[in-house]
């Protein structure tokens, strides 16, 4: 008992000692006084210049509505909002110019005569639209999803010429989308409807006259249909059908599968449209039909009249990354001459209406009109119809060591950081991918060691070793996909309890990380995060990390992303522990700020996602919206332990800024504010910590993966709490904390009334 009070009394004073400090520097983010460290280079809220209040204003007012609702972000498929059309000599081209995209096939009603002549813009009019899937293999991980192994594939068109009360004029996004865990190898299928007739989206409930799914006015429609059990290979069928039903405009989404020697098909959902206006009984609307054109916008006013089947995160505008991928894709439409399904004869290898995304597939195509995917460069290309018929396809084959490192590619060469793209490579450091381009250039990299700059050339590259420099520090994010690639991070250790693997600051030069580290997608989803613990499960200590700095300004792609949302201009990428145990994160200095966009996902700037038996403690962490996220299943103790941490906001925030990254982790039902930690597990003691964040800490009755309702039970004593205001009686954030109660809390007279009340009401009353 006396070594427990000893301890305890140490970590108050330890605690008070970071509060009092980080008072002092009440400018912005504390920091220590080394040079080398790169935790003196933390982000800022400045906002980036230049700012689009029309994209602003409409996602958030998006996302805002579907949050208050408690809408699932896996059953909202977002249009791509942003609000630029892409033209040249009046032909409408891909929305997306560079990957995180969502690849793929997209047709688009352009012709160039297979890239011998001008492009040139067409009308391509059908009642069916469909897809085809072959699946053999696929692994993909995104942590900041709230399924880091899942991803969807949609095929997505603009239904032209509905009527609703007499007038057909009316357009409609459609989604035929298939949600696929590769983790738990399910499948789901749902569909997606949105109101493209006008600038404002508006979907009313009455616009539809009979339906099986679940309209969320003003913003949009979706129905959930059947979920399967699916084995590798599998082949998918996914269609889009227009009819006209007693008079009404309506659409069905279709499906067949294959898999296991078991063949499902049928229709999930049919919308029936509010087309007869009660003046004209009598009235019949005329066939919708999907249109394809090459010179038409969408009466939105920027979204194109494509069709696609994609590969992207899984909803709410999300990414994925993809790590492994054998697939095959078509893209069809009902020829009503012949009435068969044709090709569509002109594609690219990205779709534009989504804003779901993907990196890490590779697409080429064969003579007969399928597009295979692998794990690759995601380049942006026209294919079949948009290039010469001899196009060959080349192949890449090689490895890398160490096997975590990172590579980019660009064509041609020399290499072009802003015509490059990601290369996953294997947890043994291999890659293989096919792709049109007959020479590549490579930008492989890893921390601590010298970068290569090789030239590849299709066939076997053989094996590129990277030579160990420590001098370079750490400019690249740092990975470890498994046990064996530890070692190529660390300074020292084997990963035995009593020699643990050290994971140390060695902060480069500059500030900040390879601007590469920097993609964002088209909802500022960071296609990195700082460090990644994936699968391990050896001792690991995460001690006095650099901040993982990124510059969006030196990324030409991300810099446009936060100038449309009034981002701030840098930011600090994240740690990530996934499903990975016996790790210590101690003495490090944490912060950094995720956009608004990604409300309702795990998102935090320490993640323990399916982790077990970890610690985090002695670390002061710098709120801006979302400090540290615990979740485990429900049938799965963590038993972390969080302990003597400081978790401080930053004095950076007021009303105006911290709107564009008020990031809500708790489906709204948390106060608006920033807030330290929460906690989505059982099992967990958290004790001895300081909180002095608005939202100090929270613990839902309910899984953040799945929604559903959930009782967690951790431990909670011993911790400083700025609003514990009775001095009385247990502790839990007003009812926001559901898994327990802190029985015990610190008290430090008087010093919560005068100084810490400061910083925290500071923000409320702005």
């Amino acid at each position: 008992m006396l070594k427990r009070k000893f301890v305890l009394a140490t970590v108050i004073f330890v605690a008070f000692a970071m509060v009092m400090s980080s008072m002092a520097l009440i400018g912005g983010v504390a920091a220590n006084n080394s040079t080398s460290s790169q935790a003196n280079t933390p982000s800022s809220l400045v906002a980036s210049h230049y700012a689009n209040p029309t994209l602003t204003g409409k996602a958030a007012q998006v996302m805002k509505a579907l949050t208050e609702k408690g809408i699932p972000a896996n059953y909202v498929y977002l249009p791509n909002f942003n609000p630029t059309v892409h033209k040249k000599d009046g032909v409408i081209t891909p929305s997306y110019t560079t990957a995180p995209a969502p690849m793929g096939i997209g047709a688009y009603g352009i012709s160039n005569n297979n890239g011998a002549g001008p492009a040139t813009a067409y009308n391509l009019t059908t009642g069916s639209v469909m897809a085809s899937l072959n699946v053999s293999s696929l692994q993909d991980f995104y942590a900041l999803d709230d399924g880091p192994n899942s991803v969807t594939f949609q095929l997505n068109a603009v239904l032209h010429n509905v009527a609703l009360f007499g007038n057909s004029s009316y357009a409609f996004w459609t989604q035929n989308v298939v949600f696929y865990s590769a983790r738990t190898q399910s499948l789901l299928l749902l569909d997606n409807l949105w109101n493209f007739s006008s600038p404002s989206f508006t979907l009313t409930q009455n616009s539809l006259y009979n339906y099986s799914g679940i309209p969320v006015a003003p913003v949009y429609y979706y129905a959930v249909g059947p979920a399967f059990h699916v084995t590798y290979p599998f082949s998918l069928n996914l269609y889009l059908n227009t009819s006209v039903i007693d008079g009404r405009s309506a659409v069905f989404y279709n499906y067949s599968l294959e898999t296991s020697g078991h063949y499902y098909s049928g229709s999930y959902d049919r919308i029936i449209f509010n087309s007869i206006p009660s003046s004209n009984p009598s009235y019949t609307a005329p066939p919708p039909q999907y249109l394809i054109s090459g010179n038409t916008i969408t009466p939105d006013g920027y979204i194109p009249y494509d069709a696609e089947i994609m590969i992207g995160g899984p909803g709410g505008g999300s990414t994925a990354n993809v790590l492994n991928i054998s697939a095959t894709m078509q893209l069809k439409y009902m020829n009503a001459t012949t009435s068969a399904y044709a090709s569509f004869p002109d594609t690219f290898d990205v779709g534009s209406q989504t804003g779901e995304t993907s990196q890490g597939v590779a697409v080429s195509w064969s003579p007969n009109d399928v597009a295979t995917l692998t794990a690759g460069p995601s380049y942006l290309y026209g294919m079949w119809g948009l290039t010469p018929a001899s196009t060959t396809m080349y192949t890449y084959t090689g490895s890398v060591n160490p096997p975590n490192s990172f590579m980019f590619t660009s064509p041609g060469g020399p290499f072009n950081a802003t015509l490059s793209a990601w290369v996953p490579l294997s947890n043994t450091g291999k890659y293989s991918f096919t792709i049109p381009n007959g020479s590549l250039s490579a930008n492989i990299m890893l921390s601590n060691y010298n970068p290569k700059l090789p030239t590849l050339n299709p066939g076997n590259n053989g094996q590129l070793t990277l030579t160990p420099n420590f001098t370079l520090g750490v400019y690249t994010p740092l990975y470890a996909m498994d046990n064996a690639q530890l070692q190529y991070i660390s300074y020292y250790g084997n990963g035995t309890q009593g020699n643990p693997y050290v994971i140390y600051n060695n902060a480069p030069s500059s500030g900040y990380i390879n601007p590469l580290f920097g993609e964002l997608n088209d909802y500022a989803f960071p296609a990195f995060s700082g460090l990644l613990l994936h699968n391990v499960n050896a001792y690991t200590t995460v001690t006095s990390e650099p901040s993982f700095t990124v510059n969006y300004a030196k990324n030409v792609y991300s810099q446009i992303i936060v100038a449309y949302f009034g981002l701030p201009s840098t930011n600090n990428l994240g740690i990530v522990l996934y499903q990975t145990s016996n790790a210590t994160v101690y003495g490090n200095q944490v912060t950094g700020w995720f956009s608004f966009e990604q409300s309702e996902f795990p998102v935090a700037n320490l993640l323990l996602w399916n982790s077990q038996n970890d610690t985090v403690m002695y670390n002061q962490f710098t709120t801006l919206d979302s400090s540290m996220l615990v979740y485990n299943t429900q049938t799965q103790d963590g038993n972390n332990l969080i302990y003597g941490n400081l978790f401080i906001q930053s004095s950076q925030l007021n009303a105006a800024n911290y709107a564009v990254i008020a990031v809500s982790t708790t489906f709204g039902t948390s106060p608006y504010g920033p807030v330290a930690l929460t906690v989505y597990s059982s099992g967990n003691v958290i004790s001895g910590n300081f909180f002095i964040v608005y939202n100090t800490a929270i613990s839902p009755n309910y899984s953040i993966y799945s929604g559903y309702g959930v009782n967690y039970t951790d431990t909670w004593n011993h911790n400083f709490w700025w609003n514990y205001v009775n001095r009385s009686g247990p502790y839990n954030n007003n009812g926001q904390i559901t898994s327990g109660y802190d029985n015990s809390p610190i008290i430090i007279h008087g010093f919560e009334r005068y100084h810490v009340r400061i910083l925290v009401n500071d923000f409320k009353h702005r």
